[in-house]
């Protein structure tokens, strides 16, 4: 039996194979005989995910004693999902469940959100009353750490450690200098009085970061650090652009401070609102999450030389209960009509190597509103359909109703 109608008759989640005699990190070959699996792969991952795919296969008695063979290669090398724990405690153990569900349909990337603070725009309210967290356990300033829900950095790292063996890395994202009111609270001589309390005060900038970088150091240095690479994502998101020139000097310093530590940088992508002069660290092991076209031009991102993820907010953000983007994401307006290459109102060219992959996102703007249950129901709804995006792109001779009804064999 050939792959390519096994996979289309069968296992949805599976792309058409491509470039079979280069399989790269993350491809793998299946040679199933009388339902015995031969794998060939060139890395621990690739043998991750051909195991996934044979759990997947085993769900059907018919494979327990066929004979084919599979070669599958991902299109895009970042496949995740981004869960906002900042506003919303979210327990250890549905981390767990989660790295192991992402894993089974091979989505790689697991972003989480760290810090926020209730959403409020008007500059001169009484930001005493707001919601503010920050998740970490933290020695070097105790009083920053949550208490309502927080995780330790012993348990934080053996998140990351866990994920890593079933394929999944996670990006831990400590945001600022916007979103950034649980410092502020305990800093309030840092805090913004021209843009609101949730704003760092840039033109105290060369302070802030004395004050910022032993924080980012207890995660990122030691024999086994906290943060168990190889990725840190800095925020750097919706800071106010009167004060762009600032804002683009932070942006370079926090770049230049992960890189010292020997990590990759990530951060959203503020550019093009920041319009300046004052040059931004770019290349490509620099990734700029594009999910506003208002704030970083996709296009103007790939001419800086940063690699972009794709997380479109008209197209990906999920809000429980807000009434606003989406409860659940639409999912056959995303079958039939995205992949990472749009972003926004921008078709970009589908083979920019630029363009790593995607990623959709819960967040919790309404606090508590929603339940872990509500949260959890709203991130597995997507997840097959997400899958298949952003590991095949687009889809071919198959609807999105075949899709669903295969898929939920796999469930």
């Amino acid at each position: 039996m050939m792959v390519t109608v096994l996979l289309a008759a069968l296992l949805p989640v599976i792309p058409q194979p491509r470039n079979a005699d280069a399989l790269g990190p993350e491809g793998y070959k299946i040679t199933l005989v009388n339902g015995k699996a031969t794998i060939v792969a060139e890395s621990p991952v690739g043998y991750i995910w051909a195991n996934q795919t044979i759990n997947q296969l085993m769900r059907d008695e018919r494979m327990r004693t066929a004979t084919l063979e599979i070669t599958d290669v991902p299109k895009y090398r970042v496949r995740g999902l981004l869960l906002d724990v900042g506003r919303k405690y979210i327990p250890m153990t549905y981390l767990y469940k989660l790295v192991d569900e992402m894993s089974y349909y091979k989505l790689n990337t697991l972003q989480l959100h760290l810090n926020d603070n209730e959403i409020c725009k008007d500059p001169k309210a009484d930001w005493s009353t707001k919601y503010a967290a920050f998740r970490l356990e933290s020695s070097t300033y105790p009083e920053l750490t949550a208490k309502d829900g927080s995780y330790t950095k012993a348990e934080f790292r053996n998140l990351m450690k866990y994920a890593k063996t079933k394929g999944v890395t996670i990006v831990p994202e400590i945001d600022v200098p916007a979103h950034s009111l649980a410092f502020t609270r305990i800093r309030p001589d840092f805090a913004s009085k021209q843009y609101g309390e949730d704003h760092f005060d840039l033109s105290k900038q060369d302070e802030i970061l004395q004050w910022l970088e032993p924080l980012f150091a207890e995660y990122l240095t030691g024999e086994d650090p906290v943060f168990a690479g190889p990725y840190c994502h800095v925020g750097t998101d919706e800071y106010n652009k009167a004060a762009a020139e600032d804002f683009r000097k932070f942006t370079d310093s926090m770049f230049k401070m992960v890189r010292k530590y020997g990590y990759k940088a990530c951060a959203w992508g503020s550019l093009s609102h920041a319009k300046g002069e004052t040059p931004v660290l770019a290349d490509r092991d620099i990734y700029m999450d594009i999910w506003s076209n208002q704030f970083y031009r996709p296009e103007e991102a790939i001419a800086a030389g940063y690699s972009i993820i794709s997380i479109p907010d008209g197209w990906v953000y999920i809000v429980p209960k807000a009434g606003y983007y989406y409860d659940y994401l639409n999912l056959p307006f995303l079958y039939n009509n995205w992949e990472p290459n749009v972003i926004g109102d921008k078709v970009l060219p589908e083979d920019c190597e630029q363009i790593v992959g995607g990623k959709y996102a819960l967040w919790n703007d309404l606090l508590d509103a929603a339940s872990l249950e509500d949260v959890e129901k709203r991130i597995s709804h997507a997840m097959p359909v997400m899958a298949q995006k952003l590991w095949s792109g687009k889809v071919q001779g198959q609807t999105f109703e075949e899709f669903q009804l295969l898929s939920g064999k796999l469930r």
